[in-house]
């Protein structure tokens, strides 16, 4: 069995029918858990999965994608504006949990004012 290849932009998913369909992962906006099922959702489309958040985390190991609750996972990319215990992804709220936010605000590039420096 050979080892499979690692392309740096790209994964592939699953479809209905047993269709592999090809995602760039700067297109992906966020990853959410439902249930059993694991939703991607990207500008154009969502692909659910039947798999779990933690699988699916493993499997995009990429500097991009932080884990930010226990339910979902963003495109660090993509992420408009952080206030408080919500982050958006263009219109898209999403409640940072409190164990995922020290990791989330270390991987952002944020300028800081000479108050946050006090602090």
């Amino acid at each position: 069995m050979s080892t499979p290849v690692s392309l740096l932009n790209s994964v592939f998913v699953v479809t209905t029918n047993q269709r592999y369909q090809k995602i760039a992962k700067h297109d992906i906006l966020y990853v959410q858990a439902e249930g059993s099922w694991v939703d991607i959702i990207t500008m154009e489309k969502i692909y659910r999965l039947s798999t779990n958040l933690g699988q699916l985390e493993s499997q995009l190991d990429d500097e991009i994608f932080c884990r930010v609750s226990r339910k979902h996972i963003i495109n660090l990319n993509h992420i408009s504006a952080i206030q408080g215990g919500l982050l958006f992804v263009w219109d898209t709220e999403i409640l940072i949990g409190k164990q995922y936010r020290e990791e989330l605000i270390s991987r952002l590039p944020i300028l800081r004012t000479k108050a946050d420096r006090v602090k």
